[in-house]
């Protein structure tokens, strides 16, 4: 073999050596990254675990709460309790809730919610829920057909007739509302109307709650949150007053995983309904001006001067007189029938994130306390929902992550 053979035997042995390697290398690469993104999965499933955690030990300390107010069926001041940025273990864990309504908050209030400051769909009579914002007399109307046991159809409502000739057909329920999200599949329905422009449910105005079409939910782009039907109404009002013997027992459950209406362990929802007429009861120490202003004998006028007056008091409790020096010469005699001062189910809604703020969880449970124990009725996932901390409070939760890294 002469010299010239002999270098190219041993270049095509370094071209063959050098590929092999390259090869090698590209096998070695892709098992790193495999394993980095396993690593990574494994590391937001664990962050997850602890912020689901967090959830459960933010629901434990709202039913001690609960259970242990100085004023039965009246929350505790807000600055009494831990209720944002809590911390349990390496999670953090906020309570979402609802102060005033406010179209242009960016930053959610961190409380807990009185079922009770809300508008009973299942109760309401058709003119009260055409006093609630946005509502049409139609929708109203249906709302009525669809919970009420007859065929007969209200003025602009619809029947079963109706729902036969839908695409896809449905069957009319003709009973109770087991859920607000119910509101749904009742004729007339569309999700601005019934859900709003807060598309998370956080009652804040998110970035992609202001870019009209550009990104769910359709918005007009405004500047200013348009609230839907579910800030203003539940299924879940119970108060210290009703009388157990003229309660309809119905079904409201959820399963915390997956988000929908299944039986819990303590399902039943009362409902109180006496004779034909429904009894109508709202806590006018903490419903908003629009739910007030939806009572017989209210305007907005006056449901405002309601609202105003309240913010400027101490500690109201269970009280209600104070609404007569509020209003000063209004007449509000048709309208205190309807006031109560104490609950007896509230909404604990809970968002937590895991070791280095990741693995975002959020669940929404309705606790009742007219037991010798508070106990969850109703659970509902709303984590696939996003983010409902805001943009402010996630650039934050970057500097306290950084923080704790450098100590």
């Amino acid at each position: 073999m002469t010299h010239r053979e002999k270098g190219r035997t041993k270049g095509s042995v370094l071209i063959i050596v050098m590929w092999v390697a390259l090869g090698l290398v590209s096998v070695t690469l892709y098992f790193s990254h495999s394993m980095y993104f396993e690593f990574r999965a494994a590391e937001n499933y664990y962050e997850g675990l602890q912020a689901e955690q967090a959830i459960d030990g933010a629901l434990r300390y709202a039913m001690y709460l609960l259970a242990n107010a100085d004023e039965e069926g009246v929350l505790p001041e807000p600055d009494t309790y831990s209720r944002q940025r809590s911390v349990v273990g390496e999670a953090l864990y906020w309570y979402i809730g609802r102060g005033v309504q406010n179209a242009y908050a960016t930053i959610p209030e961190f409380l807990l919610v009185d079922e009770g400051s809300k508008l009973d769909l299942n109760l309401a009579t058709q003119e009260m829920l055409e006093n609630l914002p946005n509502m049409t007399p139609e929708f109203a109307a249906a709302i009525i057909d669809w919970r009420d046991e007859d065929e007969e159809v209200s003025d602009g409502g619809a029947e079963g007739d109706v729902y036969a000739r839908m695409i896809p057909s449905r069957q009319i329920k003709n009973a109770p509302f087991d859920t607000v999200d119910e509101l749904m599949m009742v004729y007339g329905a569309d999700s601005v109307l019934v859900y709003g422009e807060d598309a998370n449910m956080n009652g804040i105005l998110d970035p992609n709650e202001n870019d009209g079409a550009t990104t769910p939910p359709l918005d007009n782009s405004n500047g200013t949150l348009d609230f839907g039907l579910v800030e203003y109404v539940t299924v879940f009002s119970k108060f210290p007053e009703e009388d157990d013997n003229t309660q309809v027992q119905n079904q409201a459950g959820g399963n915390a995983n997956g988000g929908g209406n299944q039986p819990d362990q303590n399902p039943s929802n009362n409902i109180n309904i006496q004779g034909d007429e429904p009894t109508v009861k709202v806590n006018v120490n903490t419903a908003s001006a629009a739910v007030l202003a939806s009572l017989p004998g209210m305007d907005q006028a006056m449901a405002q001067q309601l609202v105003s007056y309240r913010a400027n008091q101490a500690d109201l409790g269970s009280d209600t007189e104070w609404v007569n020096e509020a209003v000063g010469d209004g007449d509000l005699t048709q309208a205190q029938e309807y006031f109560v001062g104490a609950s007896q189910r509230f909404m604990v809604d809970v968002a937590a994130v895991g070791k280095n703020a990741r693995g975002f969880r959020r669940t929404q449970f309705i606790v009742d306390t007219s037991g010798d124990e508070p106990v969850v009725i109703y659970r509902k996932d709303l984590a696939r929902q996003g983010w409902a901390l805001g943009t402010n409070l996630r650039e934050e939760l970057k500097q306290y992550v950084q923080q704790q890294r450098q100590r």
